[in-house]
């Protein structure tokens, strides 16, 4: 019996369970992969010149399209702030914060740490918590409640896997775009925790949103699959099809918009096929308008990345295409992360963070909102979680 049982293995699991522990209570840890957190570059905190947490939040709701639910909105932005004082962000030698500006944003306003902070943070939360936290490897395939205790049952390809009992669960699954042929996501990512949240009852909305990334490597092979950031287009990048012809509709558009632009100029007859497999069209993703030192340091990852396939993106586009990024629904949840069934009462100890949520993005996602959704909201669902599991 664990205080706290956290499902998933990404950057809103691993922040619940940090907060679990932080709070005094034990924690069991099940997690079939990462997710998409080790690919998370940057994440919105609204710390730069011109930018308030009030900006912040009219871009999100802006971004989705009246759909979003504000109180949702309201927390992640205002909580936002304090990761500022938790992480030790690129800063600049006069003391100021590295920015980027990601599409949708008013202006710039995504930090990272060496462009890796999903990557780097996992690494350090990890560590922290080595022999504080129980992990196993495998799914949980059903989850029961009954009386104070929930158990889960685990499948695992290797071993048996008893099943696991405790007082709170937080689901952080992610979502569900590992499903698709094509698209950037890992295949684990295919709706878990939202199967689990309803057979206990919970509540869903907007599983008809989806957020395509409008950038997806198509080639080389080695790479199809793998995201290319977006912001070079604040940089100078731009989009070209198959006649060379420069067709970007707005550097500052939302990543819907693009993709739409993109998957238009493909169904016109202008996109370019991947060398080996023809009967796949991308566009040209045309970096060589970006200076270079921008490219060698703030998009360090992406060069080496396609230097390692004998690419040199400083001199040469990349083929891309729109994929399946992000599902937008998912479970309903209240400000604090607890589990919403259709009437609106909360589930006694079920909570939930991260991309198997719905509600904080509406119909789109603000670019750079990943990143900030699982820090904050994996906080607050292990720290409400661990209240729970101690009857506060």
């Amino acid at each position: 019996m664990a205080d706290v049982l956290v499902i998933g293995g990404g950057l809103a699991g691993w922040r619940a369970a940090e907060a679990a522990v932080a709070a005094g209570r034990s924690v069991t840890l099940v997690a079939n992969g990462s997710g998409n957190s080790p690919e998370i570059h940057a994440l919105n905190v609204p710390v730069g010149p011109g930018d308030s947490v009030e900006l912040f939040i009219e871009d999100t709701l802006r971004s989705g399209q009246g759909a979003c639910d504000p109180a949702l909105v309201e927390v992640l932005c205002r909580e936002s702030v304090k990761l500022a004082e938790e992480f030790p962000f690129d800063r600049n030698a006069d003391g100021s914060y590295k920015m980027i500006q990601p599409l949708g944003c008013s202006v710039p306003r995504c930090v990272s740490i060496d462009h890796r902070i999903g990557a780097w943070a996992l690494a350090r939360i990890k560590r922290a918590l080595e022999g504080k936290v129980e992990v196993v490897k495998g799914r949980v395939t059903a989850l029961e409640a009954g009386g104070s205790q929930f158990t889960a049952t685990v499948s695992d390809a290797q071993e048996r896997v008893p099943p696991m009992q405790a007082r709170a669960v937080v689901l952080a699954t992610g979502g569900w775009c590992g499903k698709y042929a094509f698209s950037d996501n890992p295949p684990e990512l295919r709706g878990d925790g939202i199967a689990l949240a309803q057979s206990l009852g919970a509540a869903v909305r907007d599983l008809d949103a989806v957020q395509y990334e409008p950038t997806v490597a198509l080639a080389p092979a080695r790479l199809r699959g793998i995201p290319v950031i977006t912001t070079m287009l604040h940089e100078g990048a731009t989009f070209r099809n198959c006649l060379g012809e420069e067709f970007l509709p707005d550097r500052h558009a939302n990543k819907d918009a693009i993709s739409r632009a993109i998957r238009a100029e493909i169904e016109a007859g202008r996109g370019i096929p991947a060398r080996g497999a023809p009967e796949t069209c991308g566009i040209w993703y045309d970096a060589t308008g970006v200076p270079r030192e921008i490219l060698e340091t703030r998009y360090a990852d992406t060069v080496r990345r396609y230097a390692t396939c004998g690419i040199d993106i400083t001199r040469e586009p990349m083929l891309v295409a729109p994929a399946p990024h992000t599902s937008l629904g998912g479970v309903v949840i209240d400000a604090r992360c607890r589990v919403l069934r259709a009437d609106g009462t909360p589930i006694p100890g079920l909570f939930a963070a991260g991309e198997v949520t719905g509600g904080v993005h509406g119909r789109n996602r603000l670019g750079g909102n990943a990143g900030t959704e699982v820090f904050v909201f994996g906080r607050i669902a292990g720290k409400e979680a661990a209240g729970h599991a101690t009857g506060i």
